[in-house]
């Protein structure tokens, strides 16, 4: 009998050890769920009380209208070289177009042969020579243009 005693108290204790393991994992389980509850509790009223605050409302659009303004004002002197190298390049090339249809006109008007062909020779060559220096101003303006953009991301970064 006692040797049944003995173990059922042996068994008990075990029980009573497990069972006082588990409080302890359960106790500690739940103070860590408070804590994190009141962590988050913590954080989203500090979020809700900076949302409605209108002193950081009106402060983080006054920053964010700011950063806008100065994107926008390092972009319009980039945008306006170009375009006036486009509107100079534009007035050159009516002027061009000008001389080039007064050129056929005079060489379409010419009846001596020699004198036409040298005329048209003329207008070709004029014709190509525009080509040529309108496709290298467009090239530099744009390569320009991509300078300027490109230094300006890589500045703005």
């Amino acid at each position: 009998m006692k040797a049944n005693e003995s173990k059922e108290r042996s068994t008990s204790k075990e029980q009573a050890a497990s069972m006082s393991e588990i409080a302890d994992t359960l106790r500690h389980n739940c103070e860590q769920a408070l804590r994190t509850g009141l962590k988050f509790q913590e954080e989203a009223g500090r979020w809700w009380s900076s949302a409605l605050s209108p002193a950081a409302y009106t402060e983080q659009w006054q920053q964010q209208l700011n950063a806008v303004t100065r994107t926008a004002n390092s972009f319009v002197p980039l945008a306006q070289k170009p375009i006036s190298q486009m509107i100079e390049l534009m007035e050159k090339n009516s002027k061009t177009n000008a001389e080039l249809m007064k050129k056929a006109l005079e060489a379409a008007k010419t009846s001596v042969l020699e004198q036409s062909q040298a005329k048209w020779n003329d207008f070709w060559t004029s014709s190509l020579d525009a080509t040529r220096s309108n496709t290298e101003a467009f090239s530099q303006i744009t390569s320009n243009a991509i300078a300027s953009w490109t230094s300006l991301v890589s500045n703005g970064s």
